[in-house]
């Protein structure tokens, strides 16, 4: 596996290669980072979400969705490129949910059509994430919300969980987009398939954000408390570093300027 300075084309197919082991990982709660840590921060940062129609960007099996109709939401849309996991997240027939196979950055619905537009775990799998974020301001209506939580785009890179110690990125890799090809390990379970995840610079997210009109309302690092670190040696182990950026940003409400 190569932690690429490249800008070449990500691996074909992999996300439905994966289908079966995210199902199971996900629905089995195999996924400590999710499960005792981003979970949380993205539902703490959406707060309340009774009433809305919320839109699940790269929706996986649809765990997030459930989650968000369990709440309250008038109704949850979750897309996704996978058709293994669309028909996963179909089959569990949730109330107040659908699911339709699609591209972040062509999304086939109506402008204004959402509250809440949320993209978790999603924009690392993107090569360009201007078009999809274009995409999801358009779809919000005045006042709507955009949340988004990533690997950071600071200390992420090849088995970065894993390695305590590792290089310092020259700055001309930085401030370049990174492909870091690599399967993914998840509770002792690798993936049939290797995927490709997209590292670039923090500025690349705030300047498509502010780019497509929207606005910038909160920027965090979601990190283990201290009385994780201190009742788990897992934790000490897997999180040598910052891992996770969540970003929250706003479309502007009629007759304001998001400038």
């Amino acid at each position: 596996m190569t932690d690429a300075l490249s800008m070449t084309a990500p691996i074909s197919g992999h996300w439905d290669d994966n289908a079966e082991f995210w199902v199971r990982i996900i629905r089995e709660h195999r996924d400590r980072y999710r499960t005792e840590l981003t979970n949380a921060a993205v539902l703490s940062t959406v707060e309340r979400c009774e009433g809305l129609d919320v839109l699940d960007v790269g929706c996986g099996e649809g765990y997030m969705a459930r989650e968000f109709a369990r709440r309250g939401a008038r109704h949850v849309q979750g897309i996704d490129k996978s058709a293994g996991l669309i028909a996963a997240a179909q089959s569990a027939q949730i109330p107040a949910t659908s699911f339709t196979e699609g591209d972040a950055g062509d999304l086939p619905f109506d402008s204004a059509s959402f509250d809440l537009v949320l993209a978790n775990h999603v924009l690392n799998d993107l090569q360009d994430i201007n078009a999809p974020i274009s995409e999801f301001a358009r779809v919000l209506r005045p006042g709507g919300r955009f949340v988004a939580l990533m690997l950071h785009p600071c200390f992420y890179g090849y088995r970065a969980e894993r390695t305590a110690i590792r290089r310092t990125l020259a700055v001309t890799e930085y401030f370049g987009q990174r492909a870091v090809e690599q399967p993914f390990e998840v509770d002792g379970i690798t993936s049939p398939a290797a995927t490709v995840t997209w590292v670039r610079p923090l500025e690349a997210y705030t300047e498509a954000i502010a780019n497509s009109g929207l606005y910038l309302t909160r920027l965090t690092e979601p990190h283990p408390s201290e009385d994780q670190l201190a009742t788990s040696e897992w934790w000490s182990e897997n999180f040598p570093r910052p891992l996770f950026l969540l970003i929250a940003a706003q479309k502007p409400s009629d007759g304001m300027n998001s400038r």
